[in-house]
């Protein structure tokens, strides 16, 4: 499997930890070419370390998708490049209980989670080969049908998750002709900091389940809301 991804480019956003670093690691351990994006390198450690193991393949670059000035600065270091896989991991997640609700906290997941997805995919796009995948990380929490856990504080990141799965369904349908794979993907219950130690998926496990998939993908499985298992999930 590795020769047959050797020749891949990979973008990861929010690879600091958790789910984006966990990708990284993956695909730099398929010989892949991978671009890591962070908000702060101050607060990488470990990509550092990956860095030094991985000089050749892994290109570390600063972006915070919630602000413009980044998303401007970065797109012309990368305007030159094609990608195979771009990943949108980059989230945040605050809990805040119904009685403490406040328009910063809703305004700043959705910067994060909604709308900096938006304007990064916007960005990327053009720079996606044919038959290439966009692949939007959402949540369990996003769909409005499963409903999942609605007595707990995280509204705003599930509301977020659900209007990213809505943006993902509506961009497959504007980048179809150019056969681009745009999709939303949920990792599952993950150990991560939002996830807990409660969770049922190790962060190499989920990674692990979730890189089958996005190989499967095919232009069959544009627009769709899929689970770390590949099963299509309800909206």
């Amino acid at each position: 499997m590795i020769s047959q991804e050797l020749d891949l480019k990979i973008l990861v956003t929010g690879a600091n930890r958790g789910l984006g670093l966990g990708f990284v690691n993956y695909y730099l351990n398929k010989g892949c070419q991978v671009i890591a994006c962070i908000r702060n390198i101050d607060k990488s450690l470990y990509l550092n370390s990956l860095f030094k193991l991985h000089k050749d393949n892994l290109q570390i670059e600063i972006l915070d998708v919630s602000k413009e000035t980044s998303l401007t600065h970065f797109s012309k270091k990368v305007e030159s490049l094609k990608f195979d896989i771009v990943i949108n991991n980059a989230g945040i997640c605050i809990e805040q209980n119904l009685g403490s609700w406040s328009s910063n906290t809703f305004e700043d997941i959705f910067k994060t989670n909604t709308i900096g997805v938006a304007l990064f995919s916007q960005i990327i796009l053009p720079l996606i080969k044919p038959h290439g995948k966009l692949i939007n990380i959402s949540s369990g929490l996003g769909s409005i049908a499963l409903n999942i856990n609605p007595e707990i504080g995280l509204d705003a990141y599930a509301m977020s998750k659900a209007a990213l799965n809505s943006f993902s369904r509506r961009l497959a349908n504007k980048v179809q002709s150019k056969k681009i794979i745009v999709l939303a993907l949920s990792p599952g219950w993950v150990k991560t900091d939002m996830g807990g130690e409660e969770a049922t998926l190790t962060i190499d496990e989920a990674i692990f389940k979730l890189g089958i998939v996005i190989e499967k993908l095919t232009l069959k499985d544009n627009g769709k809301f899929l689970s770390e298992n590949g099963e299509e999930l309800p909206w």
